[in-house]
């Protein structure tokens, strides 16, 4: 009978080591999942028996008007926020010491007002 006691009393203290082992096991897959929520690489000092998982590289900015990686988001694009009645930005790329000619009656750079053959006055 006392052999009988002995185990039971050692089944009971494996069962309670067992649920104290299961309790932290449930607090540590909830501080996992909740700092791979946040955006954290899911160790946060739990690497004892968790492989390290690869971090994920964030994604490249694109502007799908532009065509063109890292300077801005296509959401953020110069050339969106423009007015659809706007001049668009210049393409110009001289030397910006040289005076361009410039034509007042058609408002645009390429020739001067006096070489302007533009019919139209207003």
């Amino acid at each position: 009978m006392c052999d009988f006691l002995h185990q039971i009393n050692f089944l009971n203290s494996v069962i309670v080591d067992l649920q104290r082992k299961n309790e932290e096991l449930k607090i540590k897959l909830k501080k996992l999942a909740l700092s791979e929520f946040n955006g954290n690489d899911g160790t946060d000092g739990f690497d004892e028996g968790i492989s390290k998982r690869e971090k994920k590289a964030t994604p490249r900015l694109f502007c799908d008007i532009c065509d063109c990686f890292d300077l801005h988001d296509t959401e953020d694009c110069p050339t969106q926020a423009q007015s659809p009645d706007s001049v668009p930005h210049t393409t110009y790329h001289g030397n910006p010491a040289v005076e361009r000619p410039y034509c007042d009656i058609c408002e645009a750079f390429g020739h001067a007002t006096e070489t302007c053959n533009d019919d139209q006055t207003f």
